[in-house]
Order: C-alpha cells, then structure tokens, then sequence
C-alpha cells in the first residue's frame, strides 16, 4: 500500500481537495473573532480560509490598514503550506486583495510535522514548552496522503499512539492530534475531514482520543467538491476536557453507548444499544482475510465446464542473495543496519534463495477437474447462500509455486493471509459492497484476500455456523454493520469478529433459523440462486428483529 501511495500523482500523494468557497463562508460563520486570537491553519492550500480570516482581523483593528495587515500577520495568524505553488498562489492573493506582505509574518512553506511556531516560554503539561498555543486551528487538512518517508516512522512515533490506543498513521489522524495538543485549554478545533472518522476501527484510537481531549460535534458535509467522491464532515471540537457524549448531526450520543462497542462508534443510536449488550460473533468465529498471490494471472485459473485451461508450466532454481536485491525487494528501500551486515554475510557465503520460473507453454493443457494439483480458490463475488467455485489455484504439493514465489518477492508478499483456514469449513463475503454478502464455503478452498472469511472457533458447536450465517444475512444486521460496526464500502474480517451476536432470539426461533439456514444452501447448491429480496430471505430475516 506504501508503494502504490508514493506512484500516484502528486496531488493525490499530498492528500489535497482544495475547499469550495461556500463551504468556507458557512465554516467561519461559525466562529467568532477577537483581536488577540492566535489562529492557524495547518495546511492552508492557496488560501481559502487564510485569505477572508486575515481580512476579518484587519476589520478588528483600528488605524492605518497597512499597519492592521502586519498586525495581523504578526500575532493573530499562522499558517503552513506543504505544497510551493499552492504557498504562492494564497500568498499572491493576499498581495492583490490587501496589498504586499510585510516583512515579519507566520505563512511557512514547509512540512506541517517539521514546523512549530515558537513564542514566549510557558509550562505545557510535560514542562516549560516555547510553542504557541491557539485559540482556533481551522482547515481542511490532507486526506489520505503520503507521508515523507525520511519522518515517517518517527512520526508514527510521535503521534502513533494515545490513552493506549493505536493512532492509525493517516495524515488527517496525525494532523488532528498534533493540532489537538497546540489548542489552548477552551481552545477550538474546525476541521474539513474523511467521515472514515465516524466508525471504522482503524479509526477508534482518534475517537477515544477526541473524547478524552474535549466536546465533538460532527455534522454531514453532502457534496463537499467536484473533486472527490469520499464522503466529508465538518468535525468541531472544543479541548475543554473528558467529554460525556458526541453530537452528531444535531443528534447527542452518549459515551456510555459508544462504549458499548468494540470501535467506540459514533454510529450507535439508542435503538441499537441494546444489541451491543450481549457477546459478538467474534466470540464464536474467527475472521480472517486470505492470502495475496502478487500475479493473480500466474497461477489463477477460469472454470468452464469444469474443465480449467493451463498456459504454464514451472520449474524451480537458486537464486543468489545480494544486499542489493534485498533492498530492492525491502519496505521502502530500506534495511537495518543489522540486517545489512547478516545479508552481507550471506552474500559472502554464497548462500541462494529458492525461486520459482514460470514458462508460457507453447499450448495450454486443458484440465479436467477435479484435479489433485488444483484447488478451489475463494475468489470474491456477489452471491448470497452460496456459489459454486468459478476459479482454481495451482496447488500442487500444498501450493509449492505459489508459496516459493511470494517468498522470494517484495517484502508485501511474504506472508501467506490466512493459512491456518485454508481448506476449513467456514462462511464467506465480497470485501468491497454496500451491504453483508454472506455465503456458506464448504472444505477445500484456498483463501483470496479479496474476500475474508469466518471460521468456528474451538470448541464452538457445528450449527453455530448456519446460525450466524442466516443472521448475517437479516437487513437488521447489515444496518448495524454499516451504520455502527463499518459504514464504509470495506468490510474487513475484524468487522465480521465485531458483529453482536443475535442474543435476544430465543432457542426456539434459533433452531428455526438454522434448520432454513440448512435448506436454503443445499437448494443453492442444487442450482437455485437467492437475492435479499427472495422471499425466503425476506422470511428468514425476520427472525432476527429484536
């Protein structure tokens, strides 16, 4: 993922969408100015809020409007601009609305992270600290940017981790918590940010962080810009210390309920809380992703009628170990100190690394299946109860090509997701879609990590599995999942593990549950293909109503 961020275009790697003048005027009606605030804006683009904020202040002070601008400039507002033409372009604004800059003022072209403003010494709360504190930190910061790779791991560091709880390392996540800490106590956060904020577990350390720093009201920010298609909130934020509940679109919510889930939600309404009062799925089943080849194409091949068509073939050879193709292949180009010195040492000794050469064939072979040296692979779709497997994977002597191949390949590909469920009974769904599309997988199916999956757990009794795959299926369930749990596109495995168990169906409507469950798949597999709107999981979904 690091790589791919670093090859997009550089717009996309700074995180940059830009804000549309409307949504700036209706932010700062929301503030009120006084001659000695200290302003900042942490990324400030070319100018949007910079620009009507400066001159907001001028309209504060009173005298000569030269003299007002450099007052201005000088001790009510800050501001850092990652990007040098963006710097420039706000900077020419001002020049042509208020005239050129004075000669001392806070508009840094630099890195946010490398950059404090530093002021008169102060005791902060780990001692005397030389940095201002603001009143008002306002913008739009970077959304899914990249972070320069000499700081990254540092400011993982830094800001990876608060109250014990991991930061996910975001560039709006770490832009929230440095701004956070730069606030006077009272002092008041707006922000243009990723509503990705409001449920998804990666995102629960800044919630809890949020909540423990100050007061949250989040409000919807439908159709933010022609830029972008990700859904936008306006997150306003007072450091005034632990806070009891979150508004949310005018609506409060409070602690004590968002604490109920595992993600700290801000998604939770009262109806749903009592749900959440009783064990999770993941009590009983483990979820897990599935494993990612590199080059799907190598060794995945198409079912027709039941026979797969085979272009290669494979043969194995001692590749030598060089530091050189180790950096190649490392996290960012880089290695330990230590790792380097145990690389050159094997390099010295001639030491060589199993890999595995693919040879078009001059004609495929045409495989009837089933066949030993091929398995079923979970690819994802969209079908519900179940599907027929529609993709083999070359597994011969337990997938030796395709195992020898991610090992000797970038670092990203080393590991093999979900290898302990390979072949297992379990229940499957498409990772990407708008709602829980849930299908029984039987034994024999190598994992793709393009579709997770469930498993019992230990112990846990065999009808477990049919009965939270029909709850699974129930709209009661994919309302939770996407209004609480994950209201994004992405439905990852923890997910699935974070689900409440349907604790308030009775034994009685349960065994009824399971017993449909049962039916509707030996059906399926007969050929018979089931949508939310049949009739049988319309039925079978009411079982499930609390």
């Amino acid at each position: 993922m690091t790589i791919a961020k670093r090859q997009r275009t550089s717009k996309r790697q700074l995180g940059q969408f830009l804000t549309p003048g409307p949504i700036v005027e209706r932010m700062l009606e929301r503030i009120k100015l006084h001659g000695d605030m200290t302003v900042l804006e942490p990324s400030f683009g070319d100018g949007a809020f910079i620009v009507p904020l400066v001159k907001r202040f001028v309209d504060l002070r009173s005298g000569d409007i030269s003299d007002q601008y450099a007052a201005t400039l000088s001790q009510n507002i800050y501001g850092v601009e990652l990007d040098a033409r963006l710097y420039r372009r706000c900077l020419h604004r001002l020049e042509a609305e208020l005239g050129g800059l004075p000669k001392e003022h806070n508009l840094i072209c630099g890195n946010f992270f490398e950059h404090d403003f530093s002021g008169d010494w102060r005791w902060g709360l780990g001692g005397m600290d030389d940095r201002i504190q603001f009143d008002l930190i306002i913008g739009n910061p970077p959304f899914g940017g990249t972070f320069d790779a000499s700081i990254e791991d540092e400011l993982d560091r830094q800001y990876g981790e608060r109250y014990g709880c991991k930061i996910k390392k975001e560039t709006y996540a770490f832009f929230i918590v440095k701004c956070v800490e730069r606030l006077k106590s009272n002092g008041r956060l707006l922000f243009i940010c990723s509503d990705t904020l409001l449920t998804i577990p990666t995102m629960r350390g800044l919630r809890t962080f949020l909540m423990n720093q100050g007061h949250v009201e989040i409000k919807q920010l439908p159709d933010f810009s022609e830029e972008t298609g990700y859904p936008m909130i306006i997150l306003d934020f007072r450091r005034n210390g632990r806070s009891k509940m979150v508004v949310r679109d005018g609506r409060k919510v409070h602690r004590e309920t968002i604490e109920r889930t595992a993600n700290a939600s801000w998604g939770i309404s009262d109806d749903l809380a009592e749900a959440f009062a009783g064990p999770t799925v993941g009590d009983f089943m483990v979820g897990s992703s599935g494993m990612t080849i590199g080059k799907n194409e190598y060794f995945v091949r198409s079912v027709k009628n039941g026979v797969i068509e085979e272009p290669y073939k494979f043969e194995y050879y001692e590749e030598p170990i060089t530091l050189k193709g180790e950096l190649a292949r490392a996290r960012l180009g880089k290695l330990s100190l230590r790792q380097q010195e145990q690389i050159r040492k094997q390099e010295q000794s001639g030491e060589t690394r199993r890999c595995v050469r693919v040879i078009r064939r001059k004609r495929p072979r045409f495989i009837e299946l089933p066949h030993p040296d091929y398995k079923p692979y979970n690819k994802s779709n969209a079908k519900i109860v179940y599907s027929e497997p529609d993709r083999m994977v070359y597994w011969r002597n337990e997938g030796e090509a395709v195992i020898t191949f991610k090992k000797s390949g970038n670092w990203y590909l080393r590991g093999v997701g979900g290898q302990p469920y390979f072949e297992r009974e379990g229940l499957t769904w498409q990772l990407i879609s708008s709602r829980l599309k849930t299908r029984y997988l039987p034994e024999g199916y190598i994992l793709d990590s393009g579709s997770p999956c469930g498993f019992l757990r230990p112990g846990v009794a065999h009808d477990k599995l049919f009965f939270i795959l029909a709850w699974t299926l129930s709209p009661l369930c994919s309302r939770i999942l996407k209004s609480v749990i994950n209201h994004t596109m992405n439905i990852q495995s923890k997910d699935f593990e974070r689900l409440p168990y349907p604790h308030w169906v009775n034994p009685k409507i349960k065994q009824k549950a399971i017993s449909n469950m049962k039916e509707l798949i030996e059906k399926a597999r007969k050929g018979h293909e089931y949508s939310f709107n049949s009739e049988e999981i319309l039925e079978l979904g009411e079982l499930f109503n609390m």
